[in-house]
């Protein structure tokens, strides 16, 4: 199931308007988390095929419970129950707690995905993990050419939702936070502005976050040879984003 991302309607910071009266909103971005949205994986585990709950899992422990920051406020979840599949499929948006796109929830997915890829690379048999994963505009997952063990990876993935959908969820949500991000000082200024003539150098400053060809940072998840991961975005440490 693919479920467009409700992330341009809950984050985007508030319109403005020019003097024309025109109304302004940052664009949506157009990158993998337009495609990997933050919901999809919140429907998808209820969406999944019964069949599918005996696909193999990591071990259940109190390592996979973290709090969250979601739709319904600071939440404890525990990642595997989350992200696994399961045999309801009659899901609506509001029935779930949908993971927003905040530092906490980075640093708690991405410490359970660095606690449990050794263990999901050695139960698959694969001598090491790749050095990044990036997904592309339509959601897929990208290896590095020279990764010897790209095809399986890739197969162990797909015999192990939680894995990845846990690896998505947490690259789609950095993307988003990052672009989000970016808005932080044209939101503070154009709520400081008292006059139109300051709204529209304000608009004027930061018009490249309105451009249809804006720039959205690259993404990579990056993991050390015993599976530790780190993110960054345009190469640079996600601390910086």
């Amino acid at each position: 199931m693919n479920v467009q991302p409700t992330s341009s309607l809950l984050f985007s910071p508030a319109p403005a308007r020019s003097s024309s009266g025109r109304q302004y909103s940052t664009a949506s971005p157009t990158n993998a988390a337009d495609t990997v949205s933050i919901c999809r994986a919140a429907l998808d585990l209820y969406a999944a095929a019964s069949t599918q709950s005996s696909l193999p899992r990591a071990s259940s422990g109190s390592d996979a419970k973290a709090e969250f920051d979601t739709t319904k406020g600071t939440t404890e979840l525990d990642i595997e129950s989350y992200f696994a599949p399961q045999a309801n499929q009659h899901v609506t948006l509001d029935s779930v707690p949908l993971l927003l796109p905040s530092q906490k929830n980075i640093n708690a997915l991405s410490d359970y995905i660095s606690a449990h890829m050794p263990g999901f690379l050695a139960d698959n048999g694969i001598p090491a993990p790749p050095a990044n994963i990036t997904y592309d505009t339509a959601g897929q997952i990208q290896l590095p050419a020279d990764y010897p063990y790209s095809a399986e990876f890739k197969q162990a993935l797909e015999n192990n939702p939680v894995m990845e959908r846990t690896l998505h969820t947490t690259y789609a949500l950095t993307s988003h936070m990052v672009e989000m991000n970016k808005s932080i000082p044209f939101q503070r200024e154009y709520a400081a502005a008292t006059s139109q003539a300051q709204i529209d150098a304000v608009i004027a400053k930061y018009q490249y976050l309105f451009s249809t060809n804006r720039h959205y940072d690259k993404i990579a998840l990056n993991f050390t040879a015993n599976g530790i991961l780190s993110i960054t975005h345009d190469s640079k440490p996600l601390s910086e984003a």
